[in-house]
């Protein structure tokens, strides 16, 4: 069972959509903050402090996760889901398997939430339990196959310009007995160093391009009374 999460979690060569052609561009990711290791008990650390999101206030940031799965926006005369507006050339499709326990659209705490993107060379596709999800921030545990393989704690912070956003990513398990095989699996048949390297600059070049539209699309956003999430917005 577990071999078949990992091949799961490394994806199964879904089809890749072409590159979108959007009017801004990639942030250079070598000037953000970013670092991983292996932990003494085998599990992998990634460390991010994205690049500064001036103008972005952690609200507009957790209004954006929590419509992300369920938006769409109207850019340059075309329809796009907001998940692609996330990366110009690296995301594929993200949907909500399991709803949120508040019942509202999106994601929140207890929705399971499933993607498909690639990082250069490396598909990855999965699902992610929320268990935490505000204005601090968001909390995601990698469930495949039933197991939890790990944590990914994201934290906004407001200053005085905007927001700083960081994400501490913990893979790996803590299990009695097995949890050093666990580890040693996932470290050389998916999380290896070269897929790593191209995560990070995948997540830093997604979080950057919130700065060219967020605060736009968040001035637009469904007023109290609409449906939230499902309405399609404007953006040139």
């Amino acid at each position: 069972m577990l071999a078949w999460a990992l091949a799961l979690l490394a994806g199964c060569g879904f089809p890749r959509d072409a590159p979108r052609h959007f009017p801004w561009p990639n942030a250079d990711y070598t000037t953000a903050s970013y670092s991983h290791e292996v932990l003494p008990d085998g599990r992998i650390r990634v460390s991010i402090t994205h690049l500064p999101l001036d103008g972005i206030t952690p609200e507009m940031l957790a209004w954006w996760y929590q419509v992300l799965p369920v938006s769409s926006v109207e850019v340059q005369g075309q329809h796009y889901p907001f998940y692609h507006l996330f990366h110009l050339s690296e995301h594929g499709k993200i949907w909500v398997a399991e709803p949120a326990t508040d019942g509202r659209p999106g994601m929140g705490v207890g929705a399971l939430v499933g993607r498909q993107e690639w990082f250069g060379p490396f598909d990855s596709q999965g699902t992610g339990r929320i268990t935490e999800f505000s204005a601090r921030g968001m909390t995601v545990r990698p469930e495949l196959a039933g197991l939890w393989l790990g944590e990914i704690r994201h934290r906004y912070e407001a200053t005085a310009t905007g927001s700083r956003y960081r994400v501490e990513s913990l893979i790996g398990v803590d299990w009695p007995l097995i949890a050093p095989a666990v580890n040693w699996l996932l470290r050389t048949t998916t999380f290896k160093e070269a897929m790593l390297r191209e995560w990070e600059r995948h997540q830093i070049e997604e979080v950057a391009m919130l700065r060219y539209f967020l605060h736009a699309l968040y001035a637009q956003r469904p007023q109290r009374g609409e449906p939230p999430g499902y309405r399609i917005l404007r953006f040139e």
